[in-house]
């Protein structure tokens, strides 16, 4: 274990993760955070703090920490800008002077320098010497050694897990590089977490298993990055913020557990939004997610893939939006997801097998999409999408019996893509993905799109049923960690389009008042609609309806 804390600390970068080290070590120790890790220097003080002197007596005393990532060699010492030395000179002359609290003024100052590495040994004597120099100020350097046990000491601590724990978390990690890995283990360790979790009768046993949780959810995240699979880490923090929305829905009240989850959602919005960043450039290419593969249903699944992940990723930012209401807080993330919506519309002109989707559950995907546009007022967007999935679907079913699969079996779909003959004769029964795709265009109120869709069902799809699968009672119980689809709710088939568009409104409103079992969801009751998304991207359950009727 302790070799895993030590590569892991090695990967922290400087801004936003070395300094978020520190501050959750002072913290761990008492100390109260006055600055607390932001981009840009602040006079040489990445980490302002005041607190009993762990290494000396206890006595109270302010920390002033300047962060480095490395080794401290030559150049980092009195090279580079913002070197240490010009770091701590900055401390000494103008931070000390000018920026200290009035109550801090006469306590004893500790600068301290932190890296996640060491202090070469030809920079030993000129620490020494600067040390000497100043001898007003005490001064220190924490390196890896240093981290690595104050770490494993007060952020986690291996005595507080048990065997099988600690060796689930070595067996997640040794496997993330394979591409193929099922996460098996994780799941195993959420699992074994929770029942600690439920066993546990005092409070802050509680709170320091979630606490000692997120790291570990970090450090697996951190290293699937590292390996080049940070598809594993999409997976692996849905899989944490389902697991722990599925406790605090039972403690909704405990604003302990709130917290805990706000660090865990940002933690989520991190992940998603570095794939984001790592994978967005391809939006650009022509059909540039379907480079190295060599067929049609390969590339359709990693493509709608992609955009369900970049969708989830707008919408997380969108629910923080809903969550802080504040403007100077919220109108960055605003501009993220726009971004992330500009970027989907550019792998939709690049990419125009999207509009033959071949598995029924590609709605999950399609309805993201239309949840974001719809909520940043996208609304041509979503029409144009919508008439793009008419014909195109239409003529894939005309010219070449190509129409999603139902069962959503892959075994299913492999087939009728190599057997013609099959895909001739072939009965695909009932659709849920066409359902949704007509209520969207009662979702925009666009008459002519829905009257497009029912010439579409009565000329072209006429043996097509349509069917729309529904939430009831039971169904949260299950969501958080598994498809629910077969073993709750049930499914509405048989359905009819009218010809009048606002009579199928109205009928749609009337059964959304009085058929919505989801709307006393406790994520919905209390506003974080996001977690019903998420489950449905990562176990497939299929979206509610509440989620496109209610802009009906």
């Amino acid at each position: 274990m302790k070799l895993i804390l030590t590569e892991y600390i090695n990967s922290l970068k400087e801004d936003g993760e070395l300094d978020k080290l520190i501050q959750d070590i002072l913290l761990a120790h008492g100390f109260e955070i006055f600055s607390l890790p932001e981009r840009g220097r602040q006079y040489g003080v990445d980490v302002y703090a005041v607190g009993k002197d762990f290494e000396d007596n206890k006595q109270k005393k302010v920390f002033l920490i300047t962060v480095k990532q490395g080794d401290i060699d030559r150049q980092k010492w009195n090279v580079d800008q913002n070197c240490v030395q010009q770091s701590l000179d900055e401390i000494r002359t103008v931070f000390i002077r000018n920026n200290l609290a009035a109550q801090h003024v006469d306590l004893p100052k500790k600068i301290i320098v932190v890296s996640n590495g060491r202090i070469k040994q030809a920079l030993q004597q000129n620490w020494r010497a600067y040390q000497d120099d100043y001898k007003s100020y005490e001064y220190v350097y924490w390196g890896i050694d240093f981290l690595v046990n104050e770490f494993q000491t007060n952020l986690l601590n291996e005595d507080s897990f048990s065997n099988d724990v600690r060796s689930l978390i070595r067996k997640t990690i040794i496997s993330l590089e394979d591409p193929n890995y099922d996460l098996r283990d994780y799941s195993n360790l959420l699992k074994a977490l929770l029942k600690e979790f439920q066993t546990a009768k005092q409070k802050r046993k509680k709170l320091m298993l979630l606490k000692q949780l997120r790291l570990v959810v970090n450090i697996i995240t951190k290293y699937s990055h590292e390996a080049g699979n940070l598809k594993h880490g999409i997976k692996c923090v849905e899989k944490y913020i389902l697991w722990l929305w599925s406790e605090i829905a039972k403690d909704e009240n405990n604003e302990s557990l709130i917290s805990t989850y706000l660090n865990a959602y940002h933690d989520q919005i991190k992940v998603f939004l570095s794939y984001y960043n790592k994978l967005s450039y391809i939006s650009q290419i022509k059909d540039g997610f379907g480079k190295g593969t060599h067929e049609s249903l390969v590339y359709t699944d990693i493509l709608y893939e992609q955009i369900g992940i970049f969708s989830l990723s707008a919408l997380l930012l969108l629910q923080i939006t809903d969550l802080a209401k504040t403007e100077d807080f919220t109108e960055p993330m605003l501009q993220k997801a726009n971004d992330i919506a500009n970027t989907l519309t550019g792998i939709l002109n690049n990419n125009g097998i999207f509009f033959t989707p071949r598995a029924d559950e590609h709605h999950i995907e399609i309805n993201l999409l239309f949840i974001l546009f719809h909520r940043l007022g996208r609304i041509n967007d979503i029409k144009n999408i919508l008439h793009f999935f008419c014909n195109q679907i239409g003529e894939g079913f005309l010219f070449s019996k190509i129409f999603p699969v139902f069962s959503n079996s892959v075994r299913e779909m492999a087939e009728l893509e190599v057997d013609h003959e099959k895909r001739k004769n072939y009965e695909y029964g009932s659709s849920t993905l066409i359902t949704s795709l007509v209520e969207w265009a009662l979702a925009i109120g666009d008459e002519n799109l829905y009257k497009n869709y029912v010439l579409l069902k009565e000329k072209v799809l006429k043996d097509i049923g349509l069917a729309l699968w529904m939430p009831d009672k039971e169904t949260e119980m299950y969501i958080y960690d598994k498809n629910t689809v077969s073993d709750t709710g049930y499914t509405l088939t048989g359905i009819h389009l009218f010809d009048n568009f606002e009579d199928y409104k109205n009928l749609t409103i009337e059964e959304y008042a009085n058929n919505c079992a989801e709307k006393e969801f406790s994520f919905i009751q209390k506003g974080f609609w996001s977690i019903g998304l998420i489950a449905a991207r990562h176990y497939r359950t299929y979206i509610f309806p509440h989620y496109w009727r209610q802009f009906i």
